[in-house]
C-alpha cells in the first residue's frame, strides 16, 4: 500500500465494504462508521480484517488524492445513501463522488421494484 491509495475493508462478515485513502503516514482518512471524516491508524482502520487497494484508471495525482482527503478531515455531513465512506474515498481518488455500493444496490431495487407488478 502507498499513500494516496483507496483501500477497502469488509464489514459486518463482508455484508459491505469499508473505504478510505491510505496518509502515507500509518494513518487512513475515513468516515467513522456515520459519524465524521477522521484520521485513524491503519490497524483500527482495518480492525484486523484484510485490506485491499481498488484501483482507479482516472485516478489524480497522489498530492491532489491527498490535499482533497486532508480538506475534509472533520466534516459531519455523513449520509448513507449520498455522502457516505466511498463517496469520500472515490472522490478524493478521482474528483468523482460515487459509491458502487450504492449504485448497485439502487439497480437491485429497480429491478425487483419492476417485478413486484408481475408477481400480483
Amino acid at each position: 500500500m502507498a499513500a494516496a491509495d483507496h483501500l477497502q475493508v469488509p464489514r459486518q462478515h463482508g455484508l459491505f465494504k469499508h473505504h478510505g485513502i491510505d496518509l502515507g503516514d500509518g494513518t487512513v482518512a475515513h468516515y467513522l462508521e456515520g459519524r465524521e471524516i477522521l484520521r485513524s491508524s491503519t490497524d483500527d482502520f482495518s480492525q484486523g480484517q484484510p485490506l485491499s487497494v481498488i484501483e482507479h484508471a482516472d485516478a489524480s495525482p497522489a498530492r491532489i488524492t491527498l490535499q482533497r482527503a486532508m480538506s475534509r478531515i472533520g466534516e459531519q455531513n455523513y449520509n448513507l445513501l449520498f455522502n457516505n465512506c466511498e463517496h469520500f474515498a472515490t472522490w478524493c481518488k478521482t474528483g468523482r463522488h460515487r459509491s458502487g455500493q450504492i449504485d448497485s444496490a439502487l439497480e437491485r431495487a429497480r429491478h425487483w421494484s419492476g417485478l413486484m407488478p408481475a408477481a400480483l
